[in-house]
């Protein structure tokens, strides 16, 4: 009896190679890079719960060391992001699923940006291309650890200050917990609260250390780095106009004060 009902169950289930097929089948795009090009896809997983979809998509993305934005198991969306590269600005990916099985994804560019058709319709189905049908979200993936991102100052209080200009709301979001290894030129020490020390890098438009353009703006992001207590006897060696390398972790943007705070900083040779 059991082997009579092997083959139509097994039928049932959609195999890897025909959820994929969906996905390339089914990739559109409109728009243009002067308005802004969006790209779109889908496929359709019978047996497959809104929950299931969001967290397998979810863990599929984090195995690819995207981030997770945003994430809502019961009503269905996830938001997803490639991070910034030197070759790009952030790129938020846009998931939505039904109970239907239906799980589609979306993709819209910047105006002015171009993106290959053929990478995004890749990227895109490497996401949901391989969905299996689920009643229940699995156990979320545990994120890589990245190795910190080597920056200078002045590059990471550009990138900071223009996302603010574009959506400040999205930064904390978007750049939690990350680790940076920021290269540049010492501004001054501060002694906080609790003994604690801070290192303000400069951030300002000329090259030459401890040159700064008078024409320099009041507003311009600065970066700065709460060091770790172990790090007394570096901050106390420290001389303004010194070249130093910091590396810490992404804690907030002051978006009234313009700065950008690291903590747990230590000093690197």
């Amino acid at each position: 009896m059991k082997g009579r009902f092997l083959v139509p169950l097994m039928l049932l289930v959609p195999s890897v190679s025909a959820v994929a097929g969906q996905c390339e089948d089914n990739f559109t795009k409109k728009g243009n890079p002067l308005s802004g090009q969006e790209y779109f896809t889908s496929v359709q997983v019978n047996g497959l719960s809104t929950a299931s979809a969001i967290g397998q998509v979810r863990n599929n993305g984090i195995g690819q060391n995207m981030v997770v934005l945003d994430e809502d198991l019961s009503a269905g969306t996830l938001v997803l992001e490639q991070p910034s590269s030197t070759l790009h600005r952030p790129l938020p990916v846009q998931v939505t699923a039904d109970n239907a099985g239906t799980v589609t994804i979306s993709l819209k560019l910047r105006k002015g940006s171009f993106g290959g058709a053929n990478e995004i319709k890749k990227s895109m189905c490497d996401l949901i291309g391989s969905l299996k049908p689920g009643k229940t979200a699995p156990p979320r993936s545990a994120a890589p650890k990245p190795l910190p991102i080597q920056i200078s100052a002045q590059q990471l209080a550009q990138e900071i200050d223009a996302q603010a200009k574009e959506n400040a709301a999205v930064i904390a979001d978007r750049y939690k917990g990350r680790q940076y290894t920021v290269k540049g030129v010492n501004a001054g020490v501060s002694d906080g609260k609790s003994g604690r020390y801070y290192v303000t890098f400069q951030t300002g438009g000329s090259l030459l250390p401890g040159l700064v353009e008078s024409d320099s703006k009041l507003f311009d992001t600065r970066v700065r780095c709460e060091l770790q207590p172990s790090q007394k006897a570096y901050a106390l060696t420290l001389r303004a106009n010194e070249r130093i390398q910091l590396t810490g972790t992404f804690r907030e943007y002051n978006a009234e004060d313009f700065v950008v705070e690291l903590n747990d900083c230590v000093g690197v040779k």
